[in-house]
């Protein structure tokens, strides 16, 4: 019994069965979302991040507040909590330098997702800046027809034990990505299919 309530530790649907729900049955999936998107504001995520990792949207998120208050509540009370812990290293800021070398990879043939994360950011980041920044949308347009677009690769097995080097308790996801040169979206997408990859990032970033 102590191997499976370590393994519920991160594996949300074997915690819900331990709870007495079916994690197959009509509705479960939502109920692993909504702690998942509880979990990680608890752990300090603002919402929209949360949602950018579980959901790549706050659209799900929002609709769920709206229409259940106890959930509405769960989610207030877990983003005190996170907000409670000392505050994590600012992500790097897209300064006009940053800026300047992004649309550099986007001419050379990058794509968005591998220009932004060859300067240390998001892609998130980059549709922010695009939305509130007429002239940055336009110059990356620009770019953007410069040159054919080089496709993303998945990550090699290689590349995923360079990322587990660099995984450590302290040590972001994105920060371990981008250090191993992979995508951080790359890492969440693996995250949610990949129970196994979850467990093994959680350790990685709790045992060492």
């Amino acid at each position: 019994m102590r191997e499976v309530f370590t393994a519920a530790r991160t594996d949300t649907a074997l915690a819900l069965l331990l709870a007495g729900t079916d994690p197959e049955e009509l509705g479960a999936a939502g109920i692993i979302e909504r702690a998942e998107y509880v979990r990680l504001l608890a752990l300090g995520c603002t919402p929209s991040l949360a949602a950018q990792i579980l959901f790549e949207g706050a659209g799900k998120a929002g609709g769920w507040r709206s229409e259940d208050p106890a959930f509405a509540r769960a989610c207030d009370a877990a983003g005190e909590l996170g907000a409670g812990r000392s505050a994590p290293a600012r992500s790097p800021r897209f300064t006009p330098e940053r800026r300047r070398a992004f649309l550099d990879h986007l001419e050379a043939g990058l794509s968005v997702t591998a220009a932004a994360a060859e300067v240390g950011i998001t892609t998130a980041v980059v549709y922010q800046r695009r939305k509130r920044d007429a002239a940055f949308a336009a110059a990356v347009d620009t770019a953007h027809q410069a040159r054919p677009r080089t496709p993303d690769t998945t990550p090699n097995a290689d590349e995923w034990e360079a990322f587990f080097a660099h995984l450590r308790p302290g040590v972001a996801l994105r920060q371990a990505a981008l250090a191993a040169g992979i995508r951080p979206e790359a890492v969440y997408h693996r995250r949610r299919a990949d129970r196994a990859f979850a467990r093994r990032t959680d350790q990685h970033r709790t045992v060492r």
